[in-house]
């Protein structure tokens, strides 16, 4: 069970945290409303069909505008959703006084349930957890088996193999791909993959942000020796170029989380034929002595202390975090073990598969980067406007926006209170 320090749950690290009050107004007849995306609309439904006398009106809602819409709702007192479905650091955001939103759980959740979770399952401090995971979005290799073996290749198992490999593809097949630096979570995949300390935790509201170091350069200089051989994409993994590329069968690898085999490569998406995907370990640069992975999304349900029907609120978070009718059969490695071995059995007879994934899922699990942490603060954006956009609308290099990148999430790091330092 993963401990998340002061750095998440700042204005509690600082004393002037969320009340701890909650509505007292408690009605067990009333409606709850549930803000989901489309996606998730089946578990709602399923915990009705389970439930036949809960009253739940659901909503799909864009959940980015989740800490703007919890302020609206606060101003004028009413409006406030019972449960929300959103990344655990848009929970964060909404944890701090002027958001005032999330419902501590720990009193309605039991050690024993909370304990089946797996490492990133919950946004937690001083015993406060304040949602629970739904899924985890451990990055892996994804790879087109035949593809690959057509070719003659082996599947790299270092960054640098991967690199030479990359330089192999761009001049012995030029038009196939083997990552994606189009949107930002290049940031997720990469950085976070070199144990780059973009803000890394280190507890009591400090963050060591240093895109100097050489983490962040050796990964920085690998994209730049990528970029301008067209092996990646300069499409984002849900844009329409992304997609010309699976359908013309063009993806020989891609970097990403866990749930972009069902997510993306089955379906519409990338329209990947039968057992052709193949899913290989997360890579490793050969000087670490371990392998550090991101994730890519990764989401979670969280609760509002301004419920009026707070038992079915949570009885349902529960119940879909943890029901193997539900996440059991769902596209994304459940957060909740004993449910993640029913989704193994699934995910084992699913004929996109190559082989089955789910070893290596597992054990990418365990290797998210111990010093990953959310944060008040949306760095993935910044990300995108500082680096991503101005590579790949001007031409100049990732290493050479490193600094401006820096110098943003420093400025707004201290914005939210944190210390930060930079060794």
């Amino acid at each position: 069970m993963l401990v998340v320090s002061c750095s998440f749950w700042l204005a509690a690290c600082g004393g002037s945290g969320p009340a701890s009050s909650v509505s007292s107004n408690q009605d067990p007849n009333a409606p709850i409303t549930v803000w989901v995306d489309a996606d998730r609309m089946a578990g709602v439904k399923l915990y009705e069909q389970a439930h036949p006398q809960a009253k739940i009106n659901a909503v799909v809602v864009d959940r980015n505008q989740f800490p703007s819409k919890v302020l609206l709702e606060n101003n004028i007192q009413s409006g406030w959703p019972d449960v929300v479905f959103a990344e655990p650091d848009l929970v964060a955001q909404v944890s701090d006084t002027a958001h005032n939103f999330p419902l501590d759980l720990t009193p309605y959740v039991s050690s024993s349930i909370l304990a089946n979770f797996a490492g990133e399952f919950a946004c937690e401090f001083n015993s406060k957890v304040y949602c629970l995971r739904n899924d985890l979005a451990q990055n892996v290799l994804w790879y087109n088996a035949p593809l690959m073996q057509q070719f003659g290749y082996s599947v790299p198992t270092t960054w640098e193999a991967y690199e030479a490999l990359g330089l192999r593809v761009a001049r012995e097949h030029p038009g196939y791909i083997i990552g994606e630096f189009g949107d930002a979570f290049a940031l997720d995949t990469y950085f976070w993959g070199s144990h780059c300390p973009v803000h890394q935790d280190k507890g009591n509201a400090k963050l060591l942000i240093n895109l100097p170091d050489a983490n962040c350069t050796r990964m920085a200089n690998l994209l730049d020796t990528l970029l301008p051989t067209g092996v990646l994409s300069r499409s984002g993994f849900f844009d329409a170029g992304m997609t010309k590329y699976g359908k013309e069968n063009k993806i020989l690898m891609l970097p990403g989380a866990s749930w972009m085999g069902d997510g993306l490569f089955k379906g519409t998406f990338y329209k990947t034929a039968d057992h052709q995907l193949g899913a290989a370990a997360p890579l490793k640069w050969q000087a670490d002595s371990r392998t550090y992975t991101g994730a890519i999304g990764g989401a979670a349900w969280t609760v509002s202390r301004h419920s009026k029907n707070i038992n079915l609120a949570v009885d349902f978070v529960k119940w879909v975090t943890t029901s193997p009718k539900y996440l059991g059969h769902a596209a994304s490695y459940p957060a909740y073990k004993p449910t993640a071995d029913v989704w193994k059995a699934s995910l084992a007879s699913d004929p996109i598969y190559a082989s089955n994934p789910y070893p290596v899922l597992q054990q990418a699990a365990l290797e998210l980067d111990p010093q990953w942490n959310y944060v008040r603060f949306d760095d993935r954006t910044v990300f995108g406007i500082t680096v991503v956009t101005p590579v790949l609308t001007s031409g100049g290099t990732v290493a050479s926006k490193l600094a401006a990148y820096q110098q943003a999430i420093v400025q707004l790091a201290q914005s939210q209170g944190y210390e930060v330092v930079s060794s």
